[in-house]
Order: C-alpha cells, then structure tokens, then sequence
C-alpha cells in the first residue's frame, strides 16, 4: 500500500508540475474550444466540473460574467486550484467500483480522518487527511493517499495536497 504510493509519486509530481507550467496555455486553448479541453487535456484540470467550474460550485471570487482575459486568468487559476486531477484519477487512481472502506478513523479537533480501503479485486489503498491548526486562523490541509470519496464516480484519486487555508 505504501510501496504502491510511494512508486506512483514521481508521476504525480510531474503531472501536477505540467498542470502549472501548462495551465496558461490549456486556459488559452479553452478560450477557442470552450471550458471543457479536450480529450485527455482535460486530464490536468479536474474531471467533476469543466474550466468554469469554480462558478457552478459557488467558489468565492469566480464570477460567471467574465469574459477576454479575465476569463482566461479564471481558468488559469481553475486548473491552478485542481492540478492533474484527472491524471491522478485515470492513472494514478484506484478503481472505485466494489471498493469498501475497511477501517477508518475520523476525529474533529483537529481534523483528521485516516481510510483504510480495498478495491474489488482485493487491493488495498489508504487515505490520510488533516486540518492542522495554525497561527492567525489558518490552517495547513494534508492529504496522502487515494482520496476517499470517487469524485468523477470510477476513480479515487490519487492525492498528495499539502498547503495552507484559511479557516
């Protein structure tokens, strides 16, 4: 569980890394073909939710009437705030079909919920999130592991999050 985790990280790393490097461009390439990219284009975005996403969610400060090049540094900032989801699903991810949640632990203060699951076929996978508290009401959110929820409904995906919020 952990050897598997560990061996796919590099790829993340790469994947999350192009998503960045990437981003203006794919934003661009959206400003031609629409918010959705196309085929696996898609993959360094999140696969839930198109390039405007951040609007039908409700996401502070995503507006829907943007147009020009305020659209485009929306849609820079969208693939921003989901690097390679959808690598980290289609490649990375671990099957969600079948799969049970076979030891959890969840607590509130702080927050922190740790997944033990196994897949169908009987692979296993794990899932670490934490809200740890820092200083001025912010907080620092880690995710390790395989996210437990199915986002885009096939896959868990593949998540190695660490940065700062505001509570």
């Amino acid at each position: 569980m952990i050897y598997r985790y560990l061996a796919y990280l590099p790829a993340n790393l790469i994947f999350v890394a192009l998503s960045y490097l990437l981003s203006p461009a794919l934003a661009g390439l959206s400003m031609l073909s629409g918010p959705r990219l196309p085929g696996v284009l898609q993959w360094f975005s999140t696969l839930d939710a198109d390039l405007d996403g951040g609007v039908a969610q409700g996401v502070k400060g995503y507006r829907a009437d943007l147009t020009g090049w305020r659209l485009w540094w929306q849609r820079t900032c969208w693939i921003c705030r989901n690097p390679a989801h959808g690598w980290q699903s289609e490649l990375l991810g671990m099957p969600a079909a079948g799969s049970i949640i076979i030891r959890q632990m969840v607590t509130e203060t702080p927050k922190n919920q740790w997944y033990v699951m196994e897949t169908a076929r009987g692979v296993r996978f794990f899932c670490w999130k934490r809200d740890q508290p820092l200083l001025g009401g912010l907080y620092l959110k880690l995710w390790f592991g395989w996210v437990n929820k199915s986002y885009d409904g096939r896959n868990h995906h593949f998540a190695f999050q660490i940065g700062p919020k505001r509570a």
